[in-house]
């Protein structure tokens, strides 16, 4: 028989003692708390608190130790970036293969137990490294010198409360979560990228956060994104910016069709999607003539089938943790992911491998990239 979960009545003094110990007590002693509850793991235990005590952790992981910094004004118009020419070193062995990064979900500004702007940023940060990481073991057995990046939607939060975004549970308002926060990580990103790479093409498709259901298609947050994105590296050779405003698209990728969707038009029956995915995958492949490789997002959990000999489809994962809509709708919470692949010119896909970006769920140290810095 499971233990029982027990925590106190709130606005009680074993409320206010539990809050208290919560809230100063480090991760083995809270791990140790929550098995004494009768908690699954520890983040149960934190989701619990919230919900019933309204206490949450600050995220150890990216606050300054002791002292406390000025807070620093957020830059809107972020200065242009001299970005060095990425030089390839020299192999014989292998073909070479283009790399890449399926990135989906972001969810910036959201506000969970243990997700907030400063968890976003840090994830996007061990994005890039993780994705060095990777690069680089496979740069020992052929050439890779070109990324290529699947941007499926969802990148802020928006402030649609039928969509979660309650007051208390996101940061700012949709125009500020794009320009304010998202708008500079993935510059950022981007940028780094490019110093590790000859050549980066990014391939944006909106999703359905920050955008209201009587608005315009062309009224989401995503495509303000892409917009600003499009503007900054206009001019910097070896960086492209390809936006489509529909819900889909299919690019060639050394001579294979990826088609490229969010996901969100697909139900879910008794928490499953994957049978009506697969259906809708089918549907869209005859309409479209066929293609040999599907990637999506919005369920938040990293997945991936085959539907036949001639069709693949890869799920992304998302940034976000302690998501209550996954919760409620799958009735799972995944570690926070993206997912990054390598494409043979005659082989297509060969590799692949799921990005995890919490630094404290990392078995082992990271690669780091050159990063750009403002």
């Amino acid at each position: 028989m499971s233990k029982r979960r027990f925590l106190p009545e709130n606005n009680t003094p074993e409320a206010e003692a539990e809050i208290k110990f919560y809230e100063t007590a480090n991760r083995e002693q809270l791990e140790k708390r929550a098995t004494k509850l009768g908690y699954k793991n520890l983040q149960s235990y934190q989701s619990a608190m919230w919900h019933r005590l309204g206490a949450r952790l600050k995220p150890k992981t990216v606050t300054p130790p002791e002292e406390v910094e000025a807070e620093h004004p957020i830059v809107v118009n972020l200065p242009p970036v001299k970005l060095r020419d990425y030089k390839a070193k020299k192999t014989r062995r292998g073909d070479e293969e283009e790399a890449i990064l399926h990135a989906s979900d972001g969810h910036a500004c959201k506000i969970t137990p243990s997700y907030d702007v400063d968890v976003y940023n840090s994830r996007m940060d061990t994005l890039l490294d993780a994705t060095m990481t990777i690069v680089t073991l496979h740069r020992n057995m052929y050439p890779i010198r070109k990324l290529r990046t699947f941007n499926t939607g969802d990148n802020s939060q928006g402030e649609n409360p039928y969509q979660g975004s309650n007051i208390g549970s996101v940061k700012m308002g949709a125009r500020d979560q794009t320009i304010k926060v998202a708008f500079p990580a993935w510059v950022k990103l981007i940028g780094s990228l490019k110093q590790n790479f000859e050549e980066v093409e990014v391939e944006c498709i909106p999703g359905n956060h920050g955008h209201d259901r009587l608005a315009p298609e062309t009224s989401r947050e995503d495509l303000r994104l892409y917009d600003l994105l499009k503007v900054y590296f206009e001019n910097t050779k070896g960086v492209t910016i390809n936006i489509y405003e529909g819900f889909s698209a299919i690019v060639n990728v050394l001579g294979f069709k990826c088609f490229l969707f969010h996901g969100d038009g697909i139900p879910c029956q008794q928490g499953v999607p994957f049978f009506a995915l697969d259906r809708k995958l089918k549907s869209w492949y005859m309409q479209y003539g066929g293609f040999n490789y599907a990637f999506g997002g919005h369920f938040h959990k990293r997945h991936s089938d085959e539907i036949s000999s001639k069709l693949e489809y890869f799920m992304c994962g998302s940034l976000a943790s302690d998501d209550e809509w996954a919760l409620k709708k799958l009735g799972i919470s995944s570690n926070p992911s993206q997912s990054i692949y390598g494409m043979h010119p005659q082989m297509g896909i060969t590799w692949r491998y799921g990005l995890v970006v919490d630094k404290d769920k990392l078995p082992i140290k990271l690669t780091t990239g050159v990063a750009v810095d403002y």
